[in-house]
């Protein structure tokens, strides 16, 4: 079943049961992540020569062949890969993971999760398995397809031609956390009274106030900000500030800030993350980590127990075909 893929193919039934059937209901939204398995094998580090010719090393496992010759050292059969697909995981500057990866699709009101994939390459960045994989979701279960209009996923899919890629080749909107890549928070060449303009979006004021976005002015090129309201919901902080003398001292509604688009080249003018409709949507987005636990928690282990793509595919396959018989039900 493994071998011809019998497992995605129940696994495929089931889902596409319970959508005819109204178990999944409709959602606009999609959301996306990666997790990670612990691979049941070693591995060894390589050197290889790119088309470029520069040096590089990467981490693969151990080669091993099939035959039972006396000398396998010498005997013509083909070197293989014991656990093919597994690779380095990077979760952090200290933190690197020998394992498989799976990419996560799902509906985050209902929390359910629609389709779990074995990434070719764990090594793989996390934003080149996206759109490959919203593919082959929309391809398995065309029914859903006039449901999605947008896809969430976190700062790894923060690239614009990806952002392209998706609304020319699937008419879908990609929208994700903002990824800094390095940037710095500035601290000089601010509006006056402005302390901390951080890389996400973030203005700060002198008065330690985090300042509300308000909108962009495109015909001037400027991101507006106003200082936010005090507890009474009527008075604006800048009242009791005693940074107001010089800040804003004819200033009755609180002080206003006008950021130019070019301190922050990151942030795309149209669909700025400091906006209250980004956020509110972005908050969907941590329901695939929900999904996540209980694919690995509730109905399966993060540890394998065998080895190869292959049998990870059937594992996610059996897992995600538990989760929507138990739905079915």
């Amino acid at each position: 079943m493994t071998e011809y893929g019998l497992w995605d193919h129940a696994k495929q039934e089931q889902v596409r049961r319970n959508i005819l059937t109204g178990r999944i209901q409709p959602e606009s939204i999609l959301v996306g992540d990666t997790t990670h398995y612990y691979a049941n094998s070693s591995f060894e580090t390589v050197r290889y020569v790119d088309e470029n010719g520069e040096e590089h090393r990467k981490s693969q496992s151990k080669p091993t062949k099939a035959c039972r010759c006396e000398d396998r050292l010498t005997c013509g059969h083909p070197w293989s890969q014991t656990d093919e697909g597994a690779g380095t995981i990077v979760k952090g500057p200290k933190q690197v993971i020998w394992g498989h990866k799976a990419a996560i699709l799902g509906l985050p009101l209902q929390g359910i999760p629609l389709d779990a994939a074995a990434v070719a390459d764990a090594a793989t960045h996390d934003g080149q398995t996206l759109l490959p994989h919203v593919e082959r979701l929309l391809k398995q279960f065309p029914e859903i397809q006039p449901w999605i209009g947008v896809v969430l996923y976190d700062r790894a899919a923060d690239d614009e031609p990806l952002k392209s890629a998706f609304l020319k080749d699937l008419g879908i909107e990609l929208k994700s956390a903002v990824n800094p890549r390095r940037r710095q928070a500035l601290t000089e060449g601010l509006p006056k009274g402005m302390d901390r303009l951080s890389p996400y979006g973030t203005l700060t004021c002198r008065g330690g106030f985090r300042m509300d976005y308000r909108g962009a002015r495109f015909e001037t090129e400027r991101f507006i900000y106003q200082a936010p309201l005090a507890e009474d919901g009527h008075t604006p902080v800048c009242s009791g500030c005693p940074h107001k003398p010089w800040c804003s001292p004819l200033s009755t509604l609180g002080r206003v800030a006008a950021i130019p688009f070019d301190q922050l080249p990151h942030i795309m003018p149209d669909d700025p993350p400091m906006s209250k409709t980004f956020q509110a949507m972005m908050t969907r987005r941590p329901a695939v980590e929900r999904m996540i636990k209980r694919l690995k928690c509730d109905f399966g282990d993060e540890t394998l127990r065998k080895r190869g793509n292959l049998c990870f595919q059937a594992y996610l396959d059996k897992t995600l075909l538990a989760f929507h018989i138990l739905l079915s039900q």
